[in-house]
């Protein structure tokens, strides 16, 4: 019994030294197989951020490794025990980065990039200042937003079992972007007849970019057949400091706009502008717009602005405005790139700037879905402007202070400054993630022709007929995206009462925001028949021509004035 018990005691023994020995030999082989994090850290514009703490952290929040970002952003974290953790990146002036469940292997190395959004990008849910960023125009946004790496699509290579992310390159590359439009347009002021577009940008090394756009008209039949010329160059430089500078300069000739004295109207403009984030909590925008008219005689005038944003909670931003000018009101008025032609002149055919100075305090809160937005402001402008339609005579130039557009039988007239103040609100609504519905209520000042007693009054007797009057208006629009189709579209209508002529709040208004306009630009798919990139475009505005005023010409016959006449644009625009 003995001798078999000794052949079975032997093999006990074996199993357990061999199953101690398993035991002793399982902590190396799992330090051998320990996981790896690594990755980049970037802005929204593709910049890699040097000196970033990247954390990982357990559940309870409690850190298990911290390394910081080269100078090329680039960061690893070797040798960590497998499991779940949150990874998250911090620097200054830049809101943090969260990556959470994520999941570590044993033996793997996973590629993790972060992207961090100063305090700039991270108030893109408020309205824009002009609320023209909804249009996907020729403007650097396009270049310099698409260059912003997030991971799209990961891969797992199981030779090594290495998780690649597709936005793992070391620094953003530069690239060149184009577009070429061709766009016929009637009534609007300055933009009448074919123009040839083309739009450059260019991204280079530590994202920042540089842009440029020529607009070339048809030469016009008549006495005036020199073509209008628009050419506008742009760069624009990320800082340090979370903010960006910004330097554009553009300089336009229309030939074809008249004044009864010397035909010709040019405009040279220089515009800077530099944003600095103090932290989370405050944003520092401010500018100037150096702008030279030149008509029968030059006059040259400065814009500055300035602007603050204080973010007191996530929610909430309070902003102050000063504007001297509306063409630039904030550093956001550079991405739109095709400024409008705002002539004047007075009777003896010297140009006049329409500047002012407009102040505003408002506060915005974000409650979800919806945005809400109360503002005060006070307005001066040391000129008024009316547009209006209707064909005019050299006679009718002389005397009077207008500029004509023979072109699109429109006109600019100057009038008396005045001033005014009064207060605004507004409410945005994300149907869904790219459309929006807003809607907008203003109480202030705007000029008003008076009701007509003794008929209709003449140009000469125009100026005793306006007044300066205390009025209302009310807007609502759809903006946005259809992201199925690639539709971009803009539909709104703004109602002002009859006898006004000029806009409520007009510093916050665009000059097309009046009465019924809608905007479409649509991709189009037309397989082998059309290259690829081809978009169409139409905009009109106050399509149901609402809003004219008749007022009489010298020789008797009618003209009409409005808030802007019915103007209708389209074409087709490709990009490569």
């Amino acid at each position: 019994m003995k001798r078999v018990l000794r052949p079975i005691q032997r093999m006990m023994w074996i199993i357990v030294l061999g199953m101690t020995g398993l035991c002793l030999v399982m902590p190396a082989a799992c330090s051998a197989q320990d996981a790896a994090v690594a990755g980049l850290v970037r802005d929204v514009s593709g910049t890699p951020q040097m000196g970033a703490l990247v954390e990982l952290l357990r559940a309870d929040a409690t850190v298990v490794a911290t390394a910081f970002t080269d100078n090329r952003g680039r960061y690893i974290m070797a040798a960590v025990t497998p499991g779940k953790y949150e990874l998250r990146a911090t620097a200054a002036f830049f809101v943090p980065s969260r990556r959470p469940d994520l999941r570590l292997l044993c033996g793997k190395q996973s590629v993790v990039n972060l992207t961090m959004s100063s305090l700039f990008e991270a108030e893109n849910w408020l309205p824009a200042q002009r609320r023209r960023s909804d249009e996907p125009a020729d403007d650097w946004k396009w270049t310099l937003r698409s260059t912003a790496n997030r991971p799209l699509l990961r891969l797992v290579d199981p030779s090594n079992g290495l998780e690649v992310s597709s936005s793992a390159e070391r620094a953003p590359k530069p690239s060149t972007q184009g577009q070429v439009a061709l766009i016929n347009g009637d009534g609007a002021f300055g933009d009448g007849g074919m123009h040839q577009v083309l739009v450059l940008n260019r991204t280079v090394d530590g994202g920042d970019g540089m842009v440029l756009r020529a607009d070339v008209g048809n030469a016009q039949t008549g006495p005036f057949v020199a073509p209008s010329v628009d050419v506008t160059v742009g760069y624009e430089r990320r800082t340090a400091m979370g903010g960006a500078t910004r330097l554009v300069s553009s300089y336009q000739s229309h030939p074809e706009l008249t004044n009864g004295v010397a035909p010709g109207f040019q405009v040279m403009q220089v515009a800077s502008t530099e944003q600095l984030a103090m932290g989370d909590a405050v944003l520092i925008d401010v500018g100037t717009l150096l702008e030279a008219e030149q008509l029968h005689a030059t006059r040259i005038a400065s814009e500055p602005y300035l602007r603050v944003s204080v973010k007191p909670g996530d929610d909430l931003v309070v902003e102050y405005r000063m504007a001297t000018g509306r063409e630039l009101q904030s550093s956001s008025d550079l991405d739109h790139l095709n400024m409008q032609v705002n002539a004047l002149s007075d009777a003896n055919g010297r140009p006049l700037l329409n500047t002012g100075r407009h102040q505003e305090i408002s506060i915005s809160r974000k409650l979800n879905k919806t945005v809400v937005s109360a503002a005060v402001f006070s307005d001066r402008f040391e000129q008024g402007s009316l547009a209006g339609s209707g064909l005019l005579s050299r006679t009718d130039l002389q005397g009077a202070s207008l500029i004509e557009d023979p072109t699109t039988g429109t006109f600019h007239l100057a009038t008396a400054g005045y001033s005014g103040r009064g207060l605004s609100g507004s409410v945005m609504q994300s149907l869904t993630p790219s459309i929006s519905l807003w809607g907008e209520y203003d109480l202030g000042t705007a000029l008003t022709i008076n009701a007509a007693g003794d008929g209709t009054p003449t140009l000469a007797e125009l100026q005793s007929n306006l007044s300066v009057r205390t009025t209302q208006a009310a807007s609502a629009a759809i903006r946005g995206k259809i992201l199925k189709s690639g539709t971009a579209v803009k539909a709104e209508y703004r109602w002002q009462p009859a006898h006004s002529l000029t806009q409520v709040n007009a510093y916050n208004t665009t000059a097309e925001e009046a009465y019924m306009s809608f905007y479409l630009r649509q991709r189009l798919h037309c397989g082998r028949f059309l290259p690829q990139g081809l978009d169409a475009v139409v905009e009109a505005t106050n399509l149901l021509e609402q809003g004219y005023q008749p007022v009489l010409a010298p020789d008797g016959h009618t003209l009409f004035l409005a808030q802007i006449p019915r103007a209708v644009q389209g074409g087709l625009a490709f990009n490569f």
